[in-house]
C-alpha cells in the first residue's frame, strides 16, 4: 500500500461508523439510475464504494452489484446496511475482475480521493464490456484556478485524505485521455450545510474548529459561495454526472 492508500484507509475507518448516516440518500436525488441507462440483469461494480449508498440505487435493477474499496471498515458498514452488494477489497488502479466483464462501471465521490486517477480512470475502462458504461460522479471546482486551489485547501484541512476536486473540464479532458467519449453529462448544484458537512460526532473538534476559522477568512475565495446562517454556514455543493463509453 502507498501513503495514498494509507491516508485513505486510516480516515475512512475513524470514518466508517458514521459515515453511512451522514450520507444516507445523497445520490438519491441525483437520478444515478436513470442517468446511466442502467439495464435489469446487468452487473454493476463501484470503485471506490465506501458504504455502499451508490450501489443501493442499483440493487433492485441490476444483476450483480460489486462494490471495490481499500477500507475493510466501510465494506462492513456496507454489508451490513446493503445486503446485496458484494463488497471486495482492493486497488482501483489493480481490479481483480476479469476484462470487458461489467455492464455499467462507476467511481462515486472517490476520484477527489484520487491524486493520480488516470491508472484507475483505465483499468474501469479495462473491465468494461465492449458496449458497457462508465458512470463518474464527483464533487467539482469551478473553472477558476485560484478558487479551485482556496476549495482544495479547505476540503484537504477537513478530510486528510483529500486529493483534488477538479473542474468538469480536467474530468472530460482524464476520460479523454483514457480512451473514453463522454455520452452524457450533468452538473447539479444543491445548498450544503456545514454542521451537516463536519458534524461533531464524526469529526474531531479541533479539525471543525481549523475549518470553520478558514471559512470565516476565507470562505469567499473558494468558489463555494459561503454565507452565515446565524451560527451555522450555507455552501453551494456542486457535482458532475459524466456517462461514457469506449472511443
Amino acid at each position: 500500500m502507498t501513503r495514498e492508500h494509507d491516508r485513505i484507509r486510516d480516515e475512512f475507518t475513524r470514518a466508517a461508523p458514521t459515515f453511512s448516516d451522514r450520507t444516507a440518500g445523497r445520490f438519491s436525488s441525483l437520478g444515478v439510475v436513470a442517468f446511466s441507462g442502467a439495464r435489469a440483469g446487468d452487473t454493476v461494480v463501484e470503485v471506490g464504494s465506501g458504504t455502499g449508498e451508490f450501489l443501493s440505487e442499483f440493487a433492485r435493477h441490476a444483476g450483480l452489484v460489486v462494490g471495490v474499496d481499500l477500507t475493510p471498515a466501510m465494506l462492513v458498514e456496507a454489508r451490513s446496511r446493503h445486503p446485496r452488494v458484494i463488497g471486495v477489497n482492493g486497488d482501483g488502479a489493480r481490479l481483480p475482475l476479469r476484462t470487458r466483464s461489467v455492464d455499467l462501471v462507476a467511481s462515486a465521490q472517490a476520484l477527489h480521493h484520487i491524486a493520480q486517477p488516470f491508472p484507475v480512470v483505465r483499468e474501469m475502462r479495462r473491465v468494461l464490456k465492449r458496449d458497457g458504461r462508465m458512470l463518474i460522479v464527483d464533487q467539482i471546482a469551478t473553472e477558476k484556478a485560484e478558487e479551485a486551489l482556496a476549495m482544495n485547501e479547505l476540503d484537504l484541512l477537513r478530510d486528510p485524505s483529500h486529493a483534488a476536486c477538479r473542474p468538469a473540464s480536467a474530468l472530460r479532458i482524464l476520460l479523454g485521455a483514457a480512451g473514453l467519449v463522454v455520452e452524457k453529462e450533468k452538473v447539479v448544484e444543491s445548498v450544503g450545510r456545514f454542521s451537516d458537512w463536519m458534524p461533531p460526532q464524526e469529526f474531531p473538534s479541533d479539525r471543525v474548529a481549523r475549518v470553520r476559522a478558514l471559512i470565516a477568512e476565507r470562505g469567499g475565495e473558494t468558489g463555494m459561495d459561503f454565507r452565515r446562517d446565524g451560527d451555522d454556514w450555507l455552501f453551494t455543493r456542486r457535482r458532475v454526472m459524466l456517462l461514457a463509453r469506449r472511443a
